[in-house]
């Protein structure tokens, strides 16, 4: 046969609405799947996002090893105020930090990063503490929302002179 007559039969085959069929439902499935497997990447913000979403995936979550949890945007939670002072007549001193979401969506509680310096400015303690290890028991921040954080530190003896404090996710 002519090399013109099997490319006509070729074309022709693909212009066969069974296979036009199947091609199409092909790519509905792949495309379903990408949106599903975006879906579950994403699945905190789109939770968030659209929180009719939310028990669907966590319906799939353990199927595939996930969990969904308050979204990470550290860009979106600050220090509002901090302080630091010794409790008179103890070695105890009093943390207290205000950590605000700026975001219009719910946030995950960041951990804070207390780094507290001696008089020549060199770090004498650092420590990662938790929501929970400054009295809150939230696991997120609500949208446009604030926690006020206190703890109490015993530093024995030594005298603190400054300290830092940064958020981020473990």
């Amino acid at each position: 046969m002519p090399g013109f007559v099997l490319r006509a039969e070729r074309a022709a085959r693909w212009r066969h609405p069974l296979w036009r069929l199947g091609l199409g439902l092909l790519c509905v499935l792949l495309a379903a799947t990408l949106v599903g497997q975006m879906a579950l990447h994403y699945r905190d913000d789109v939770a968030a996002r659209w929180p009719a979403s939310k028990p669907w995936l966590q319906y799939a979550c353990p199927w595939f090893g996930c969990r969904v949890e308050p979204p990470r945007h550290i860009d979106s939670v600050a220090v509002d105020s901090s302080g630091l002072v010794r409790v008179e007549g103890s070695d105890l001193y009093r943390l207290t930090l205000v950590v605000q979401n700026r975001s219009a969506l719910p946030v995950r509680m960041p951990a804070i990063d207390l780094a507290l310096t001696d008089p020549q400015g060199r770090t004498m303690a650092r420590r990662v503490l938790s929501a929970a290890d400054l009295g809150q028991a939230l696991d997120s921040l609500p949208p446009r929302g604030e926690a006020a954080l206190q703890a109490m530190l015993d530093l024995g003896e030594r005298r603190v002179a400054g300290y830092t404090v940064e958020l981020f996710y473990p």
